[in-house]
């Protein structure tokens, strides 16, 4: 694969489930143990040597202008629509910089930046094995991606919200992102049920095997307590 070169993160979403400490700040932007979620993700890329990083912002997006406005390798993206339809508005966004990217949500906390570090031909999502799994699972043979389930399963990788494109894939999700929000008129969907979709016809997409500890999800207002407790006043 030839060395990624950006990345693209979806940070346009409210964050509802980690309401009321949403209402104040976007959840990329919510510090856990001082650090803010999506700084662990940033770090994590530069420390790689990606040196220009895409935020895709919507809700309260002045926080990400104060924050990361003036930073030469960070671009922000505004989505206008990111209350009209899923994340697929995201991606139509940015569509233009999937080639040679990495693509991540902002409310990933990243643990081992390793990750990262990448040397594969094939574009993929980043998983880990899960038994069971309420999450999306995909199913896989030699590491090749056949099929995946929204609502997971007994035993399986676990999709995350990290994925990488080479040239030509990124070149073809960037089209087809667009025939399904220009022509299609389909925003209701998550951006990744395109590809997912296209994988017996048009994509040869690998699994990406990381631990379950090189990341952590906070989905709610409890897991945010359990892993900073200075938020517990507000269940309070």
């Amino acid at each position: 694969m030839a060395k990624i070169k950006r990345a693209i993160i979806i940070a346009a979403g409210e964050g509802k489930r980690l309401r009321p400490v949403t209402f104040e700040v976007p959840k990329p932007l919510i510090r856990v143990n001082g650090k803010r979620i999506i700084d662990t993700g940033i770090e994590a890329l530069r420390a790689n040597g990606i040196r220009d990083i895409y935020i895709v912002v919507g809700y309260k997006k002045e926080l990400f202008y104060e924050i990361y406005g003036g930073m030469p390798d960070i671009h922000l993206i505004d989505n206008p629509n990111y209350l009209k339809g899923n994340n697929i508005t995201s991606m139509y966004c940015a569509r233009q910089y999937l080639p040679d990217a990495f693509v991540l949500e902002a409310d990933i906390i990243i643990n081992n930046p390793q990750i990262f570090n990448l040397n594969s031909e094939r574009s993929g999502y980043m998983a880990s094995w899960r038994n069971p799994t309420t999450e999306w699972q995909l199913n896989v043979k030699e590491k090749k991606i056949l099929s995946y389930d929204k609502n997971g399963g007994d035993a399986g990788y676990q999709l995350f919200g990290i994925s990488v494109w080479n040239k030509e894939d990124g070149y073809k999700l960037s089209d087809d992102i667009r025939q399904m929000v220009e022509v299609e008129g389909n925003i209701g969907i998550y951006w990744d049920e395109v590809p997912l979709a296209n994988l017996q016809n048009k994509y040869h997409l690998e699994v990406k095997e990381i631990k379950a500890d090189d990341i952590c999800e906070i989905d709610n207002l409890d897991e945010l307590i359990r892993m900073d407790q200075s938020y517990a006043h507000y269940k309070q």
